[in-house]
């Protein structure tokens, strides 16, 4: 049956009105208020018998007029519905947070039910109006103590859901059939929203609980510290959905609101990330200074920040560009010092293994089992693997040519390979072969092609296309290299003279080079 289906409006025949009559003294009669409601007028109906229809206790004030008075009549009338919605409204479950929305839909239930059960009666006596104006405001100010009593900003959101959603949809207080007694067209509409403004302002108030969410999820990273996939890549995925999730949420409501609760999550991650950085700069320091150190926990630091910093940068838009910036500056600076970091041991092992290596004949290349132990292939961020190994290699690359440079070939023959070349040769395969397991792609180390050039133009290309590369090797090194190779100082500086200055490092020459 709809809620707010007209009844006609024919007046009954006097038979009807003399039996309303004459059953009014019959109490016995279970029909009796029924009847007497549905045909007699506002002020012929007792308020006996609109107290039994509402199911509460008769209003008794002698102060007041009396029952004659119309406008006290209706006063009481209007006391009676109020106190009715009070007496049927659901009262709050003491564990709210755990059965909110089965209170919702039975406030929602209760509400709809009410008004299927009074309204066709109360039409007649014009109470109709009250009695919906009265849900409205009671149920308006149960949601607002509901909003107070909420202990999580997802719960308000639902409580918000619901305001703007089931409550004010067009099938519980909006009826096309009553739209003249409607709270919206009468004016009450703001109070919805109002509501919801205040809620908005709570909730952006209970965003802060984001700082205690986040310092949560690092701890139990933390406590769970591990080279597992699930460790490497839990903690920038919970941390990304933490401050994602509510504003997304937020959209639903208005895309304001989710706005500025997405400036204040990032608020709270920009001071996260402050106390973050400072503990994982403790913490990578400790690690650097054990004897080979598992560069599992440096590359889920770069990960980390990669994608955080990425995440950020995605949904910065209307975000004030001094936040998005610190954040991001904040990022950079701990990947940087992760990366510095990193370089640093793999300095200290290349060092260690190569000051002596050419002064000893025949001794094995043991830099790479080094390399090997240090770094070991993760599935979960190829990306940042590369990145650090395109560093190593070039690292390695420079200390080992800086070493080789140091003795002139004919000094190498002698006390470290008889066919020097071949062996360099050999070596710089070796560690390209190695670093290319670990990180598919790496750019190739050129220093074999150099040495197996035997013209100048070719030396000259050779020497091009290494400028332009990743490893890049300074003009005084790679003078030094040139004459090491056997060419004279002359041609040394012409091979040199040759590089264009300022030339960015990747150019279509470049493909061209490599080509050729």
């Amino acid at each position: 049956m709809n809620v707010f289906r007209r009844r006609s409006t024919k007046k009954k025949d006097q038979q009807g009105h003399n039996q309303a009559a004459n059953g009014y003294n019959n109490p016995s009669d279970p029909n009796t208020c029924t009847s007497k409601v549905e045909q007699l007028s506002e002020k012929e109906i007792p308020q006996q018998n609109l107290a039994e229809l509402l199911g509460v206790t008769p209003d008794v004030n002698p102060s007041e007029g009396p029952e004659t008075d119309s406008a006290q009549q209706k006063l009481r009338d209007v006391r009676l519905i109020r106190a009715s919605v009070s007496q049927h409204l659901p009262k709050p479950p003491s564990d709210l947070d755990q059965n909110l929305q089965q209170h919702l839909v039975n406030v929602q239930d209760t509400v709809r039910s009410e008004l299927m059960r009074l309204s066709p009666r109360l039409e007649k006596m014009g109470l109709i109006g009250s009695l919906i104006d009265c849900y409205h405001h009671q149920t308006l100010d149960h949601i607002c103590d509901l909003f107070k009593k909420v202990q999580s900003s997802q719960k308000t959101f639902e409580l918000m859901n619901w305001v703007l959603h089931p409550y004010l949809s067009q099938d519980l207080l909006v009826h096309p059939d009553h739209q003249e007694n409607a709270p919206i067209k009468k004016g009450d509409f703001p109070l919805s929203t109002e509501l919801v403004a205040k809620a908005e302002k709570l909730l952006l108030e209970n965003v802060q609980e984001v700082r205690k969410c986040l310092d949560q999820i690092l701890l139990i990273h933390t406590n769970q510290d591990d080279d597992s996939e699930e460790s490497c890549i839990g903690l920038y995925v919970d941390i990304i959905q933490l401050v994602n999730v509510m504003p997304e949420e937020a959209q639903e409501i208005n895309s304001k609101l989710s706005h500025d609760i997405r400036e204040v999550c990032f608020q709270e991650l920009k001071m996260f990330l402050g106390r973050y950085t400072a503990e994982q700069t403790k913490i990578l320091g400790e690690k650097a200074k054990k004897a080979i150190p598992n560069q599992i926990h440096f590359l889920k630091i770069l990960k980390t920040c990669k994608e955080i910093k990425k995440h950020v940068q995605t949904k910065s838009e209307g975000i004030e560009d001094s936040l998005i910036q610190e954040i991001v500056a904040t990022l950079e600076n701990m990947e940087d010092f992760t990366l510095k970091l990193l370089m640093e041991i793999v300095a200290d092992m290349a060092e260690s293994r190569l000051q002596n290596y050419f002064t000893t004949k025949y001794k094995r290349f043991f830099l790479i089992s080094d390399v090997e132990t240090h770094f070991s292939k993760v599935s979960w961020c190829p990306d940042i693997q590369k990145r650090v190994m395109d560093e190593a290699y070039k690292l390695i690359a420079h200390t080992y040519l800086k070493h080789l440079v140091r003795s002139s070939q004919r000094k190498l023959r002698k006390c470290w390979s008889p066919d020097v070349v071949q062996k360099v040769i050999e070596d710089a395969e070796l560690l390209h072969d190695t670093i290319s397991k670990l990180a598919p792609g790496v750019e190739q180390w050129k220093l074999p092609e150099l040495l197996e050039d035997e013209n100048i133009d070719a030396v000259k290309i050779t020497v091009a296309t290494m400028q332009r590369s990743r490893y890049r090797v300074d003009e005084e090194l790679l003078s030094t290299l040139l004459v090491w190779k056997g060419l004279s100082k002359s041609q040394a500086k012409q091979v040199l003279g040759a590089l264009p200055e300022h030339e960015p490092r990747q150019t279509n020459s470049v493909s061209e080079c490599r080509h050729f």
